[in-house]
């Protein structure tokens, strides 16, 4: 009986523990997730200038003067 007893109380630790470490691999991957999601930054392009002349532009820029 005692060694029935110890080995019933030893399934049962051994058990919980699977069962915490499981829900502490499902918080820790769950907080993962989370901060990766929140460091994601969405990227926007603004253009904000008046169309200059073309011939301003293809100054600045002579190796493509058909781009505009």
């Amino acid at each position: 009986m005692k060694t029935a007893h110890r080995l019933a109380v030893l399934a049962f630790a051994v058990a919980l523990n699977v069962a915490a470490v499981a829900a502490l691999h499902v918080a820790m991957v769950d907080g993962t997730r989370s901060a990766l999601a929140a460091n994601q930054e969405v990227e926007h392009v603004v253009v904000s200038a008046t169309p200059t002349h073309p011939a301003i532009a293809t100054s600045n820029c002579p190796t493509t003067p058909k781009a505009l």
